[in-house]
């Protein structure tokens, strides 16, 4: 998401139009890249309580292959489905850090490139990537036979978790560095005196992406909520907003004051409230 921010800025400050839409927007590789055998050494190493499986599905009937990972943990079948953000493959640093620090707390961790992405195929859509993040849990849960699933989504994943949350029997679900909806990102990145000299617009698509929709109406299982002080990507307030909207009885939200989007469980206390919730699933 971290271009299309600076994108959204640039136009902030000189004033114009700006239209979001899913070709703009959603982060697409150029080609497909297949995993090394000296990255998935480097991440067997940096994991090395894990046993770094490659896996693969089917999906849109053969046409679209989803690529990806399975960090297997001996002695658990309990897992954590880990959805990145927008443009993060799995090769990059901000997921490799990410698995690095969810290797702690002894899940087993399942990671797909999303489509169009990394070494998964086919061109990305809202749409079916909601619909592959829900295949994803199915496959999770049919094909590793896992026992608990937590959900956890990062920044524009986590858009994608709420949808599989919304329908999937899930145990507990994750929202880090994530935003309400669309609407309210636009309008905490657009500062009040520019409002009246920018234009923006956004394809209704987005619009049918609603994480304080599913928090307030539809999922009431165990959330935790993860903000950054200093997150400029999604304001910390968004991530206040999220846990307010929240019905779900056992709810909490964790703030690293000193974080950006990529330094969250950088903060002792994050990890600290991550590993508490992960255990009380």
């Amino acid at each position: 998401m971290k271009k299309h921010v600076i994108f959204l800025t640039f136009f902030l400050l000189n004033g114009c139009t700006i239209s979001i839409s899913e070709s703009n927007f959603i982060s697409q590789s150029d080609s497909i890249k297949h995993y090394t055998p000296q990255f998935l050494q480097s991440l067997e190493r940096i994991t090395a309580q894990h046993k770094v499986k490659e896996l693969k599905m089917s999906v849109d009937g053969g046409n679209v292959e989803l690529r990806g990972l399975h960090l297997d943990f001996s002695g658990t079948n309990n897992t954590i489905l880990f959805i990145p953000g927008n443009g993060m493959t799995l090769e990059s640093s901000a997921t490799q850090k990410a698995l690095l620090h969810l290797a702690e707390y002894n899940f087993d961790i399942v990671v797909f490139d999303r489509r169009g992405l990394g070494a998964s195929n086919g061109k990305a859509t809202i749409s079916n990537l909601v619909e592959d993040a829900k295949m994803s849990f199915d496959y999770v849960q049919n094909q590793l036979h896992a026992d608990k699933v937590l959900v956890h989504g990062f920044s524009l994943g986590s858009f994608l978790a709420a949808q599989v949350a919304s329908v999937k029997p899930i145990d507990g679900l994750v929202m880090e560095g994530s935003a309400t909806n669309v609407q309210e990102w636009i309008d905490e990145a657009i500062p009040w005196y520019k409002k009246i000299i920018v234009d923006v617009q956004v394809d209704d698509v987005f619009y049918s992406v609603d994480n304080k929709q599913v928090l307030r109406g539809v999922y009431k299982g165990p959330l935790l909520v993860i903000g950054g002080g200093e997150d400029k990507q999604t304001p910390v307030s968004l991530s206040h907003a999220l846990y307010k909207s929240s019905n779900s009885e056992n709810k909490q939200i964790v703030i690293s004051e000193e974080a950006d989007h990529y330094q969250m469980f950088d903060n002792e206390s994050v990890r600290r409230v991550y590993a508490n919730f992960v255990a009380s699933l």
